[in-house]
């Protein structure tokens, strides 16, 4: 992951607490800002790193995301009130691995299911999708309070006469009265189960996204399982890790171990605190590991283990295939053998 500094090259204000941000890149940088629909970017704000989904498609030679202002993120609320066209912000290059397969030869189903800033990332997969897909039937599930709140409204309503017969938008709200009840209240259990009874047949279903507050992730992909839908085709963004139970304190025979690293093309060995996770333990020791959440949410600090073993501690993003090809995340990193290789730049 490199950071660059990019000057916002537009701002357009979405609610009264979001704003889209579109980001200048130069042409010299723009094959390493080359991105996948539902990918994001990290934004370093004097040490604090936050991960902003890009919102754009890939297909519209545009760098934007989209932001909305949370009660204690005073990045977030910087980047509502504070910036202005021209500033610079340092801004790294995309990564991340929410998305769906690309197939513009096959007509298939979408579902997407989205709640609040949770569009973002689906936004930018929607486009593409859309602009490359002509067979495609997409539907998006999408709550908010009311739709004066609701990110990226206007852009729904052209994308539905757009792409009209590929496009099929559902908005619900939590505190507007709507002419029907269908469409009023939260995207829980039971809504899913009337919308697959009423608008969709899951059985035509090919793929499907969710993204929004942990709660509703963990309900709504729940319910499309159990709805027959096999997980490798089930994809969620979470944007804040979930609370963890407390973990069992073991007796540790080691306080540091070795450990072997390959980043960026150079190969350095380095004590590795048993205390820490390998994300620290690296920084600790001058190796600038890539890393953002922190949380086993996002893929920032993927790496893969050559040698020796680790206690990989819960993620929600690896897979079982990813496992067997001996990925890991190093923020959930601990070591297990006194000897260990890691390798960032072969993943």
């Amino acid at each position: 992951m490199e950071f660059h500094q990019l000057a916002i090259q537009s701002l357009q204000k979405l609610t009264p607490d979001s704003i889209e941000i579109t980001f200048k890149v130069p042409a010299e940088l723009s094959a390493q800002f080359a991105f996948k629909a539902g990918q994001y970017v990290t934004l370093d704000m004097d040490g604090a790193r936050r991960d902003y989904s890009l919102c754009s498609s890939p297909l519209d030679g545009e760098w934007s995301i989209g932001v909305k202002a949370v009660s204690d993120g005073f990045v977030s609320k910087f980047l509502n009130s504070e910036v202005k066209v021209g500033d610079f912000l340092k801004v790294s290059t995309p990564n991340g691995r929410f998305g769906i397969p690309s197939k513009p030869d096959e007509k298939r189903t979408i579902l997407a299911f989205a709640a609040g800033s949770g569009i973002t990332p689906i936004l930018s997969v929607l486009r593409y999708t859309l602009q490359t897909e002509k067979w495609v039937n997409f539907y998006l599930f999408y709550a908010n309070k009311t739709p004066e709140t609701t990110m990226f409204h206007q852009e729904i309503e052209q994308l539905k006469q757009e792409f009209e017969g590929n496009f099929h938008p559902y908005l619900f709200y939590t505190q507007t009265k709507m002419d029907d009840w269908f469409f009023e209240g939260r995207l829980d259990a039971q809504k899913f189960k009337l919308i697959i009874n009423q608008l969709v047949d899951i059985n035509e279903v090919d793929e499907a996204l969710v993204c929004g507050p942990n709660e509703m992730i963990e309900v709504i992909t729940e319910e499309i399982f159990q709805a027959g839908i096999i997980k490798e085709r089930i994809h969620f963004e979470l944007f804040t890790p979930k609370e963890m139970e407390e973990e069992k304190v073991i007796e540790k025979t080691l306080k540091t171990v070795e450990v072997t690293v390959e980043l960026d093309g150079e190969v350095t060995t380095v004590e590795w605190n048993t205390d820490l996770n390998l994300v620290d333990a690296l920084n600790n020791q001058g190796i600038d590991a890539p890393y953002s959440c922190k949380g086993g949410i996002c893929s920032t600090c993927l790496c893969r283990l050559e040698e020796g073993e680790v206690d990989l501690k819960e993620n929600y993003i690896l897979t079982d295939a990813d496992l067997e090809d001996k990925l890991i995340l190093a923020c959930c990193t601990l070591p297990k053998s006194d000897k260990i290789r890691i390798n960032f730049d072969e993943v």
